[in-house]
């Protein structure tokens, strides 16, 4: 069970990777973008609310979900590291994915496939760090 839980975690880790990934090049061509709901990616993506400091909140994910991996590999596959603070990186990344979720309903009035799988992916990281016990934790 173990096993499959870390595989399962690395699993969602890249591909919430692969998506901001994704939504970096897009923000180049907010027009070029694949969107299930009506349009609201490009909406979304080239609205005031894409950029945070004129850095790209795709880039912001790209930058989460890699210090993310750093965490999985640390406490899952060496061994190291503290679980207690990987499950605070992911509610940061929760509250912000929930933040960036009112944005979409309450400012911008759209909503991105794109950014709704990351706010999946976020919230079943999030989960799964809670039913993950202790044991992946470092005794000192």
């Amino acid at each position: 069970m173990k096993l499959f839980l870390t595989k399962f975690i690395i699993l969602l880790a890249i591909s919430g990777l692969a998506v901001s990934i994704y939504l970096v090049f897009k923000t180049i061509d907010p027009s070029s973008v694949a969107c299930s709901l009506g349009g609201g990616c490009e909406t979304v993506l080239s609205s005031q609310y894409a950029k945070i400091g004129g850095v790209s909140v795709a880039w912001l994910g790209v930058l989460w979900y890699v210090i993310t991996l750093l965490f999985v590999w640390q406490i899952f596959i060496a061994r190291k590291g503290s679980l207690l603070i990987f499950r605070f990186w992911l509610t940061i990344g929760l509250f912000f994915s929930l933040y960036l979720l009112g944005l979409e309903a309450f400012k911008i009035h759209a909503y991105c496939t794109w950014c709704l799988t990351s706010l999946i992916i976020v919230a079943l990281l999030f989960t799964l760090s809670l039913v993950t016990k202790g044991k992946h934790e470092v005794r000192r």
